[in-house]
């Protein structure tokens, strides 16, 4: 009488190449995507810094200078956790300069300065 052996899961060595796999797949996806998140980030600060110039350039309209005028938004995103904070840090009658700046970590090509010209600086 011949026993027969059925075979069923899977061998350690199948699972470890599987979980290295998996783990060079994170190595390089991860990195990747927090790039993109702070990107995403940076873009929206952008946006939100030319929101503000709009708001100096509407007072602007209705006295022809920009002292005395301000923003509605001091942080970006408006919603959610804030990753940059906004604020006119030069105002006179006649210029200004808006930056967005990182709540935490160093700029370095991550936070924006717009002046009155439509100057807008990455730094």
């Amino acid at each position: 009488m011949k026993c027969e052996r059925s075979e069923q899961g899977f061998t350690l060595i199948e699972l470890m190449i599987t979980v290295a796999i998996i783990g060079i797949i994170s190595a390089i996806a991860i990195p990747s995507y927090q790039g993109y998140i702070a990107d995403s980030y940076l873009n929206q600060a952008v946006v939100d810094v030319k929101v503000c110039a709009m708001d100096l350039e509407r007072f602007y309209g209705n006295g022809f200078t920009y002292s005395g005028g301000s923003c509605a938004i001091t942080v970006s995103p408006t919603s959610g956790t804030a990753q940059y904070n906004l604020s006119v840090v030069s105002l006179s009658a006649t210029t200004y300069t808006i930056e967005a700046e990182l709540v935490s970590g160093t700029c370095s090509d991550n936070c924006v300065r717009l002046n009155q010209a439509g100057t807008q600086t990455i730094y």
